[in-house]
């Protein structure tokens, strides 16, 4: 029993890797077979397929799995008595293991097993081997899978009217088949009735007749010839008959028979007999059709098809549409146009005919292609000139006519083009109705320019909205309009083969004519004279105001502006001056930026190095001034004055410390205007250098850094600090940079720490001093 155990997990698991989808009839539940109570159903063998699962009672039995079609077949049935079903599945080979499952389908799709749960009746899933099914030996309807399970479930209860789906699933992978019988049960699943015709009713459009039965009959018992039936008197022939489910099943309820042609209009029967198979209609218990059997029916007298009105064209068609109140068949309609002439004001063609045909072979449009469009307003006439066929394939009758109008349309006209800007690149040109873009030439050759020889259209676009339609039309030219004149824009046949075309094709005249003017460009050039007095300079402005410009602004460095043609300015200072002058004829405009340079007549200006000098040693200015002088005048700063261009060599001895001193130059010219130059210079004390014994570096603005005193004009200087023990703390070649008293950036020590200095003084000679220095706080 363990080994049967491990094998069912294995075949689960196997089964799982290898499902393929069932495709072949009764395989599936939509497919199954129909089968009758008194007959034992031989399945010689089973194709491997299916692992759907279906839904049933939860099962918690040892080695139980999924519930799957596992290589299933499907079979279903009718009760027509109310009571308990017995049956039995006996594999042609004992040794393998068949399963079951039972589910009622009444009013229900049968796919729906795999997913409704209501739908269940019993099952047996065990994983014994040998014949299982369901018998008075079963003490249960719900057999779980597993070893141990036994192999007959109780019988279920079926119900009077209800259909049922039984689902035979093949656990082993062999391909051996079984045998199906039923008995041992109360219930009767036998139709006690013969199947009989229900209805009839002719199909004009396929020359056939369907009929209704009242019992379902198996496919394989209707002959294809239709030999079946018998239809009289006097009809036409039956070519074949066609069971309307038998492509995906077994048996059929609905036949459809096919006659040789159109039976005249009468009255006809429709006869049941013994086929070329010797039979007539049976079902899966054998019940027959009774011979002789009819039943008649009535072959109405069908009217041609009436003719078509047509459908409200758009303005400037180039088709129209025929709207039949009744369906004419498409293969009767020429596809070249011809069963249909056109007359009317303008001189267009019928070329071809179209149709919006459904699988039918009916429509009830047929689309009329014309010659060209028609523009031309007045009232047209489409007359049938052959004939077209009604479903019941009645030819139509013949002189059938319709009318239809074409309104008179707006013509597309020119509108004004405004001025357009300084220099234009490019017109606007708008229209009185909207064009469509697609007819503007994208050269611009629908157009002609004329005023100036030089000047060409070289591209056309509309500004075109979401329909392709626009009101106006940008032309562009070779090179911009920079001369004042007027120019006209005439309308002309494009490149294209046409005019610019309306929204309904009407084509715009040719010489139409809208004309434009264009400003002269301007320029902002200007000329300016200056007078200068003393510390006063007047600057005259001039603008020539050429090309019709009639508006001035002048910025004259940063003051108010000026709106007139020659301005004047005072400036009171001297340097460059910022100019903008921005011109405009109404049209054009433009503007210049540019500087203006201010020179003084007199400046005073003299150089002389600001030392420091040293007592004895003699300062020395120059003179450097411009101008128409006259006379120069000297101050030293130490009440010393001179006259003269050249300044005298001045020594200055300040008595305690060092000091600075202001030199002046006042110069003169023959304008009696004066300027003033000063510079000053530094006088030192001494130039004897010195080193401190000590310093206080405690910020308190008092000796608080120790360097040379007056090293002003030591050169190769080096000043370096020890401590005691000769560790470097401080060294610079610059007399200007001193010890602050901090090493590394923290506070030296108080103390002695010595120094040693270098230099070369300003005779020449090379200094060495060395000494000490106290550090106190």
């Amino acid at each position: 029993m363990l080994k049967k155990t491990l094998l069912y997990l294995l075949l689960v698991f196997a089964t799982r890797a290898e499902a393929q989808t069932c495709t072949a009839l009764g395989q599936n539940p939509s497919t199954a077979f129909p089968v009758c109570g008194d007959q034992t159903f031989l399945q010689q063998s089973v194709p491997i397929c299916g692992t759907g699962v279906v839904p049933g009672p939860v099962c918690n039995t040892f080695g139980d799995g999924p519930h799957m079609d596992k290589n299933p077949f499907w079979y279903k049935f009718t009760c027509y008595k109310s009571g308990t079903l017995g049956f039995e599945i006996t594999p042609l080979t004992l040794a393998e293991d068949y399963d079951w499952q039972l589910f009622d389908i009444t009013g229900k799709n049968p796919s729906n097993v795999y997913t409704d749960r209501s739908m269940y009746v019993a099952m047996n899933w065990t994983a014994e081997f040998g014949v299982t099914g369901a018998s008075s030996a079963g003490t249960r309807l719900d057999v779980c899978g597993g070893p141990g399970q036994p192999l007959f479930s109780k019988m279920p209860e079926l119900v009077e009217g209800h259909e049922y789906l039984l689902l035979i699933s093949h656990f082993s992978d062999g391909q051996s088949g079984y045998k199906l019988s039923f008995g041992g049960g109360t219930a009767e699943i036998i139709d006690p009735l013969l199947p009989e015709i229900t209805s009839l009713k002719y199909d004009c459009a396929s020359y056939s007749i369907g009929i209704k039965l009242s019992r379902k009959v198996l496919c394989n018992s209707l002959a294809a010839n239709g030999s079946d039936f018998r239809l009289s008197p006097g009809g036409p022939a039956i070519l074949s008959a066609r069971g309307v489910t038998c492509a995906n099943g077994f048996d059929l309820d609905s036949i459809t028979l096919f006659l040789a042609g159109p039976p005249a209009p009468g009255n006809y029967t429709v006869t049941v007999r013994n086929g070329s198979d010797n039979n007539t209609l049976f079902n899966a218990c054998n019940k027959q059709m009774l011979a002789g059997e009819n039943m008649s029916f009535s072959v109405p007298a069908f009217p041609a098809p009436r003719m078509a009105t047509v459908k409200t064209p758009p303005c400037g068609p180039d088709e129209v549409v025929l709207e039949f109140p009744d369906d004419v068949r498409c293969s009767s309609v020429a596809a070249n146009g011809s069963d249909f002439t056109i007359t009317g004001p303008a001189g267009v063609t019928i070329v071809s005919a179209v149709t919006a045909c459904a699988a039918s072979d009916l429509t009830k449009t047929v689309t009329l292609r014309l010659s060209s469009r028609i523009i031309t307003p007045g009232t047209y006439t489409v007359r049938l000139a052959g004939s077209v066929l009604s479903e019941c394939h009645i030819p139509s009758l013949p002189g059938g006519q319709a009318t239809f109008d074409i309104p008179p349309q707006p013509a597309v006209l020119l509108r004004s083009i405004p001025m357009p800007g300084c220099e234009p690149a490019a017109v606007k040109v708008g229209l009185s109705i909207p064009v469509r873009c697609s007819s503007i030439a994208a050269d611009g050759s629908d157009f002609i320019i004329r005023g100036n020889n030089s000047i060409t259209i070289t591209a056309a676009a509309g500004s075109c909205n979401a329909n392709g339609y626009t009101d106006s039309v940008e032309l562009r030219f070779n090179r911009p309009v920079q001369t004042g004149g007027r120019f006209e824009i005439i309308t002309a046949l494009g490149t294209d083969g046409n005019t610019l075309l309306s929204e309904c094709w009407q084509p715009a005249a040719t010489g139409q004519i809208a004309a434009f003017n264009t400003a002269d460009t301007v320029n902002a050039d200007f000329s300016f004279d200056l007078t200068f007095n003393c510390k006063l300079t007047t600057a005259s402005f001039h603008h020539h105001g050429r090309n019709n410009v009639n508006s001035w602004n002048w910025l004259l460095d940063g003051a108010e502006p000026f709106s007139i043609q020659h301005p004047v300015k005072v400036y009171d200072s001297f340097g460059d001056k910022a100019v903008t002058l921005t011109v405009s004829n109404g049209v054009c405009s433009a503007q210049k930026d540019t500087t203006i340079t201010i020179i003084s007549e007199l400046t005073a200006d003299f150089s002389v190095d600001y030392g420091p000098y040293c007592p004895l040693e003699a300062v020395q200015a120059t003179d450097h001034s411009t101008g128409n002088i006259i006379r120069w005048t000297w101050d030293y700063g130490n009440n010393a004055i001179s006259s003269g261009k050249e300044a005298i060599p001045m020594r200055y001895f300040p008595q305690f410390r060092d000091q600075d001193y202001t030199i002046r130059l006042i110069v003169e010219n023959d304008k009696n205007c004066r300027d003033t130059a000063e510079h000053r210079i530094k006088a030192a004390r001494s130039c004897f250098v010195e080193v401190p014994s000590a310093f206080s570096p405690n910020n308190d603005g008092v000796n608080d850094f120790f360097y040379p005193i007056n090293a002003y004009k030591a050169t190769q200087l080096r000043l370096a600090v020890y401590t005691r023990g000769g560790q470097l703390v401080f060294e610079t070649h610059d007399f200007n940079k001193r010890w602050d008293g901090k090493i590394n950036g923290s506070p030296a020590d108080v103390g002695t720490y010595a120094w040693m200095l270098e230099y070369t003084d300003q005779l020449g000679e090379k200094v060495n001093r060395k000494g000490t220095v106290v550090l106190v706080r």
